[in-house]
């Protein structure tokens, strides 16, 4: 079954959450995550610290900062059978349902276990 990142997106300023939602956001993500794995689609999940490294052309700088549009700030990868599939996993997830972020997918084409070959296509 092929595997899909989801990042987990957020403006520099999200929109003020009603409070009711942030008291009942982790259980309710928390469940959400459980009702994947008992599925078996969910293979990992994790937030991102703030503080990142920008690594180009043999330079390392900070950032990238909260001036730009959006700002990752974690990631799951998911088991589906297609992109729309996948998809559709987190329109339940608190921060897509609750308006707060957005999660941005995209299919794993290639991992550390292909070989060279599929590296060079």
């Amino acid at each position: 079954m092929p595997t899909f990142a989801a990042f987990m997106v957020f403006p520099p300023e999200p929109p003020e959450p009603d409070p009711r939602l942030v008291e009942s956001g982790i259980d309710r993500y928390l469940a959400w995550q459980e009702e994947l794995r008992a599925a078996g689609r969910l293979v990992t999940a994790a937030g991102l610290a703030p503080d990142s490294r920008v690594v180009h052309a043999g330079s390392v700088t900070n950032g990238p900062f909260t001036e730009s549009s959006e700002v990752i700030a974690g990631y799951i990868v998911v088991r589906a059978d297609n992109l729309d599939e996948a998809a559709k996993l987190f329109l339940r997830h608190p921060i897509a349902e609750d308006g707060i972020g957005r999660f941005v997918l995209h299919e794993i084409a290639l991992t550390d276990h292909d070989a060279r070959e599929a590296h060079l296509r």
